[in-house]
């Protein structure tokens, strides 16, 4: 089967990079989407449980020519759906269209819908529709549409231990591919100024463990009879053996005792309490006794003018910071646009990511690699 991961803009390179560790070296990009091929269930459960920043796993069933409601009902219909989904399957259909004639989402989830429902009752003439769920996805680009099922259920970012909300948070996917993109590694100093609830430490954790990252919820498939059962339990069992033990370093700060209290209870439910030191703490004051080390911080963006006004304020205050700490990397996501001249400096790198439909750059304000020794 093929399978297609949909990745936020901006971190399509990462996702690649780590399906190629996960052994999938020739994964392809398009459209945000990475596509890999010839996989199998066991693949499926891999994915899911493993995978960091993509946000789904879609197995790609049909694709075909759809420039009226009769093209796409015929080749929706064209889909084994009897072999796939059970007599108590409840099947929901979403949308998404690109350039296309047919645009009205309403009535292509109508058309969609139908489809499915025709070739299920040709094995079960009722459905009852209390079972497992289905997540039928129809993408029509260009008048090509193409039929995807969502085998995770809720997005791979819901990781299962972040559960008290929090303004502005993080994305968990996000959080991962952030760290990536840096230098860090588990033998430095992690450090993350504006915590909020502990995401981007968390996450740091998590991989320098290698933890998996799903290994704390369940998936769509899982409850799905045309799925091997032994492909989880494979998958869980590979999983666990991945986990590694070390000491780490990392420091997590916020100006709010909510957030530290909120981070805490985070990375608890995450399993890497011990990993991490979270501090009431100013991130103008911040001090360290090691030379070396990485911040990577999502710090408050502001959508009012004197919210906007503290954003510029924090870019100047965290340049002044960077010059007493010139030997540590310093990393920040933000959608301030002049961010590089409050902050006293040009970025080493910079990529525009999207974080809750916002348009930032990832700044990269890199200081001198440590001596060999």
């Amino acid at each position: 089967m093929d399978l297609l991961i949909p990745a936020a803009t901006g971190i399509e390179a990462v996702v690649k990079r780590q399906l190629a560790l996960l052994g999938y070296p020739n994964a392809k990009a398009v459209n945000g989407r990475i596509a890999l091929h010839d996989c199998s269930w066991t693949d499926v459960a891999r994915l899911n449980l493993m995978l960091r920043s993509g946000e789904r796993v879609l197995v790609r069933l049909a694709q075909f020519a759809a420039e009226d409601f009769d093209a796409l009902f015929d080749g929706v219909a064209s889909v084994p759906w009897d072999e796939l989904v059970d007599k108590t399957g409840r099947v929901t259909v979403v949308t998404k269209s690109v350039n296309s004639q047919l645009f009205a989402h309403h009535s292509i989830q109508s058309v969609g819908k139908k489809a499915v429902v025709k070739v299920l009752q040709r094995r079960y003439p009722v459905l009852a529709e209390t079972g497992a769920d289905y997540r039928v996805e129809l993408d029509i680009t260009n008048d090509v549409c193409t039929v995807n099922l969502d085998t995770s259920g809720e997005g791979l970012h819901k990781r299962g231990y972040r559960t008290q909300p929090y303004d502005a948070p993080l994305k968990e996917t996000t959080a991962a591919a952030l760290v990536d993109l840096s230098v860090w590694n588990p033998d430095k100093p992690f450090a993350d100024l504006f915590c909020g609830s502990g995401t981007l430490p968390i996450e740091a954790a998590i991989k320098a463990l290698r933890i998996a990252p799903g290994l704390g919820r369940k998936f769509a498939f899982e409850r799905w009879g045309c799925v091997d059962v032994g492909a989880m339990k494979s998958a869980r069992s590979e999983a666990q053996d991945m986990r590694v033990h070390r000491k780490l370093n990392i420091f997590g700060g916020d100006i709010s005792p909510k957030a530290v209290e909120l981070c805490a209870l985070h990375a608890s439910q995450a399993g890497v309490a011990e990993h991490i030191t979270f501090v009431q703490a100013d991130a103008a004051q911040f001090t360290s006794e090691y030379s070396y080390g990485v911040n990577i911080s999502n710090p408050p963006y502001g959508e009012r003018l004197g919210d906007v006004q503290q954003a510029q304020q924090l870019a100047r205050t965290m340049g002044k910071l960077y010059r007493t700490l010139d030997k540590w990397n310093f990393y920040f996501l933000s959608p301030v646009e002049d961010f590089e001249r409050l902050f006293g400096r040009r970025a080493d790198k910079k990529r525009y990511i999207y974080n809750a439909g916002i348009k930032c750059s990832y700044y990269a304000f890199n200081g001198p690699k440590p001596n060999a020794r």
